[in-house]
């Protein structure tokens, strides 16, 4: 008896083949972003989810919901996972088209938690 195998590769270009699934995958992307970068974070440090969390602050499980993009950090948290890495957070208002205007927004850098 053989096993065909079939590679994640071509179930993903099936999948979003769908253009309502590619949707959702498309308005998901921030959230994985985001994971990816706290994953970084983390890893730069040489950390486990674990000792990591209990750097932060917050309890394991939480981390990994985060780590996973099922759970959007709020801001106090993300702050938080920043400063116990040694960064901070720093939000930038990007327009989405060209903007006939003088006026720049200037980014807002959020205190880190221990200040």
């Amino acid at each position: 008896m053989t096993t065909k195998t079939i590679s994640w590769q071509s179930i993903r270009e099936e999948l979003l083949a769908d253009p309502e699934v590619k949707a959702e995958y498309d308005a998901l992307e921030l959230e994985f972003q985001l994971a990816k970068k706290i994953i970084a974070l983390r890893n730069s440090m040489g950390l486990n989810q674990r000792d990591f969390a209990e750097k932060v602050g917050i309890k394991q499980p939480h981390l990994a919901r985060i780590e996973s993009g099922k759970q959007i950090p709020k801001l106090e948290t993300l702050t938080k996972l920043a400063a116990a890495a040694g960064y901070s957070v720093a939000i930038h208002f990007i327009p989405n088209q060209e903007i006939n205007s003088n006026t720049k927004i200037e980014p807002v850098k959020i205190p880190s938690a221990s200040s």
